[in-house]
């Protein structure tokens, strides 16, 4: 409600609806996509705990052991 420029955006997107340029569907499914080339352009270096990587392991082994007769 207090930031303008976001306030744009609502109101453009709108402009785009109504215009007929563009469905709700499809201006909901570029906006995601948008988000997922930033995310990927964007890649952020992660360490994985130790622990948790241990217990990743058991899982899979776990999950793809042969089950027992």
């Amino acid at each position: 409600m207090n930031d303008p420029d976001y306030h744009r955006l609502v109101d453009m997107l709108g402009q785009f609806i109504e215009s007929a340029r563009f469905t709700p569907s499809e201006l909901r499914e570029a906006c995601v996509l948008a988000s997922i080339n930033y995310e990927m352009r964007h890649v952020r270096d992660m360490q994985i705990d130790p622990r948790s990587e241990e217990a990743f392991r058991i899982l899979d082994e776990f999950t793809t052991r042969r089950p027992r007769r």
